[in-house]
């Protein structure tokens, strides 16, 4: 019983240096709605921001200071109900990618 317990412990010690090496966040969210299709898209467009489709989600994109240079992270895991938490548990919430990808085409 002691034995996992020494385990778990020497693991939780190993990590706490990587937890300092974590970029801190370092600006306001971005707030959006994306949808799984054009269609719902429009909708939202076609209603001034007032309609919210089924299967849409609020996406929250914030920039992260990185030695390697800013880096954006973007939540789709917020306000999804009952089946957004069943995707979200089979698929990353969270994605990363260089905030340079994040122009306007």
């Amino acid at each position: 019983m002691m034995r996992p317990c020494l385990i778990i412990a020497a693991g939780i010690l190993a990590a706490a240096p990587l937890a300092s090496l974590s970029p801190a966040r370092s600006a306001e969210p971005l707030r959006m709605t994306a949808c799984p299709s054009r269609e719902k898209t429009e909708q939202i467009l076609q209603s001034g921001g007032n309609l919210n489709p089924d299967g849409c989600r609020t996406v929250t994109v914030t920039r992260v200071d990185s030695p390697a240079g800013p880096v954006c992270v973007m939540n789709f895991g917020e306000s999804q109900g009952i089946v957004g938490a069943i995707t979200s548990a089979a698929v990353p919430t969270e994605w990363w990618t260089s905030c340079e990808n994040l122009r306007q085409p």
